[in-house]
């Protein structure tokens, strides 16, 4: 089947859905374009399985072994199934640009986007990003009826940058509610996943992906930067890698995976269990530095093609005046691990977080499940 011909199947079956009632109780669930069961609309999802049971949960996913807790229903992401589920929920969750053909005036969209932004997203690198995704935005910027923002910086960008001028509310980030649980096994459960002793310490290597897709910059010397983490604060160290989900296919044979020190962890199903489990975050651009931060462990910066990197895609913030040191070489690298200042750093965090207005506290989940309670039950 021709793409053309692909397209027009495609509007045919949104026609015949177009049809059909909307279903008061049910909700309908999207991450990253159907990638797997994480981020803020996993939290969402699990919140409203704890307070309704009487509610249609669906997931979208292109998985079709994906994993779903019992309550939760798993339909293929893409298929005309998915479209019907679409065009019969009362609301839509969804944390990246949706695809939908139309919304119904019954219907809710709820969107909670995927990270704080640090590069320059949406109108504001409209230049670097494809006509066809920019009049995607922009249609899907019209179905939002409400955008969930964890800061005053993110709702400005919000505002300014998505197409949007429909509310806007400062509830904080499902997604980092898991860094407020008392008692959380999470920690427990990522090492016994990766066969690892409990008492073990582990650096999480996550770099974001580059706009030709290129794997070449990655060149974090593992081996010597975890001895660096074992000088500066003891203990056994491995080292957690995970490359973004537009280049996971690129992670086989990237490292010296062993299994034991050094681990492939890209296939790991949720990003935030990994930050919930780790003593220390390496990365580049990466938004997830803003998230991990909450939980007040070491975070490094370690980019070697900034100045390539800004000519593709700019940024919100100069990285130097960000809460997080800065390395640009492997040996740049080992001597920030060496002279890390602990205290210093968290005063840093702090003062960024009151200058952005950060509002995190580990309730957003169930200030968007409350939103979406009183939009399928009220």
């Amino acid at each position: 089947m021709t793409d053309k011909m692909r397209k027009l199947a495609s509007d045919a079956v949104w026609q015949l859905c177009r049809l059909l009632p909307v279903q008061k109780n049910k909700v309908v669930f999207i991450s990253y374009g159907g990638k797997g069961f994480g981020g803020n609309p996993k939290a969402i999802a699990l919140e409203l399985l704890k307070q309704d049971r009487d509610l249609d949960l669906v997931w979208l996913s292109r998985n079709p072994n994906l994993q779903l807790p019992e309550g939760i229903r798993l339909v293929p992401f893409g298929t005309p199934q998915a479209v019907k589920e679409l065009s019969t929920a009362s609301v839509w969750v969804d944390n990246s640009r949706g695809g939908a053909h139309f919304k119904k005036s019954e219907q809710y969209y709820m969107q909670t986007w995927h990270g704080f932004a640090l590069k320059h997203i949406e109108r504001a690198a409209q230049d670097q990003l494809p006509a066809s995704y920019v009049e995607q935005c922009k249609k899907d910027s019209s179905f939002i009826d409400l955008i969930v923002s964890n800061s005053d910086f993110m709702t400005r960008v919000y505002r300014d940058d998505f197409w949007y001028d429909g509310e806007i509310s400062l509830y904080g980030s499902p997604r980092n509610d898991i860094f407020f649980q008392k008692n959380s096994e999470i920690p427990a459960a990522v090492r016994e996943f990766f066969g690892l002793p409990q008492d073990q310490k582990l650096l999480l290597y996550a770099p974001t992906f580059r706009a030709d897709f290129s794997v070449d910059c990655y060149a974090l010397d593992v081996e010597n930067t975890l001895k660096a983490c074992e000088n500066r604060f003891g203990g056994h160290w491995t080292a957690l890698i995970r490359l973004h989900p537009n280049v996971s296919q690129k992670s086989v044979g990237l490292f010296p995976y062993d299994g034991s020190r050094i681990v492939d962890a890209t296939a790991y199903a949720d990003m935030q269990e990994l930050l919930a489990a780790v003593d220390l975050l390496i990365t580049d651009y990466s938004s997830s530095m803003f998230d991990y931060a909450l939980q007040g462990k070491p975070c490094i910066q370690f980019a070697t093609d900034l100045e390539a990197y800004k000519k593709d895609r700019n940024f919100y913030f100069a990285l130097d005046r960000l809460p997080f040191p800065m390395a640009q070489s492997n040996e740049q690298l080992l001597d920030v691990i060496e002279r890390y200042d602990d205290e210093a750093q968290q005063q840093q965090w702090q003062h960024f977080k009151r200058e952005n207005g950060i509002v995190e506290d580990g309730n957003a989940s169930q200030r968007c499940a409350q939103w979406i309670l009183n939009h399928t039950k009220g």
